[in-house]
């Protein structure tokens, strides 16, 4: 079943459907966003768990990550834009890539392989699109350092694959002030960033319960204002 269902929330704009579709795509161009900051699926057939059961509402795999399709669909999209996603090395490099950065997430999680003394603890993070569009004076290097979302629901995670709020305030820094565009939601972290730095957002989900986390966390946060300042940004 598709559905469809669009909600402004002070100068949030939040459509469920599929990214991809005609009507989403028109209310993220209409919404004439800057640049795109977003976790996509990583193309990797990821599966997840026991331990994040609870945050699974449709299953243990992530809609269309059988393949790199969507996410270089939307890459193709908006390669006019300077963008900024989330990626896994087992999968191939996403078209018009730029540059890798690499999210440190420190000692906290991980598994890998247990006969080895050092925890997988990095993800990479892809600047692609319009490399002009970026922002910022080269005074930072590619390793960005911020903790995870504590692992489990009962800690306060809404999504199985959540990105860190802090973490998406420090990437914002390097895009260009107006609205950013989430095509790949979630639980809205993206969003949720934008309403504590005083960025207009736009934003796509396939999953209508993870839409209704993205839409109550949004207006929450859009309540609050920027409440936490630069604190926020860092680790």
């Amino acid at each position: 079943m598709t559905y469809h269902r669009k909600e402004v929330i002070g100068n949030a704009t939040l459509y469920l459907g599929d990214c991809r579709s005609h009507d989403a795509l028109d209310v993220m161009f209409n919404a004439q966003p800057v640049a795109v900051l977003s976790d996509p699926p990583f193309g990797i057939g990821y599966k997840s768990g026991y331990a994040t059961d609870d945050l699974w509402v449709g299953g243990r795999a992530i809609a269309n990550d059988e393949n790199c399709d969507v996410r270089d669909a939307i890459a193709n999209v908006f390669s006019h834009l300077p963008c900024l996603m989330f990626g896994s090395r087992k999968a191939s490099l996403p078209p018009h890539h730029r540059m890798t950065l690499i999210w440190d997430k420190g000692p906290a999680l991980g598994m890998g392989d247990l006969r080895l003394p050092w925890k997988p603890t990095t993800e990479e993070i892809y600047a692609m699109g319009n490399a002009a569009g970026f922002v910022g004076s080269r005074d930072k290097g590619a390793v960005v350092y911020h903790p995870p979302v504590q692992s489990m629901a009962k800690n306060g995670r809404q999504h199985p694959n959540e990105k860190p709020v802090g973490v998406l305030r420090i990437l914002l820094q390097s895009l260009p002030a107006g609205t950013i565009c989430d095509p790949f939601m979630g639980s809205g972290s993206t969003g949720v960033a934008c309403m504590q730095e005083g960025r207009a957002f736009v934003g796509a989900e396939i999953d209508p319960a993870y839409f209704d986390i993205a839409c109550k966390r949004i207006e929450d946060a859009q309540r609050q204002g920027n409440l936490f300042g630069d604190a926020a940004c860092n680790p």
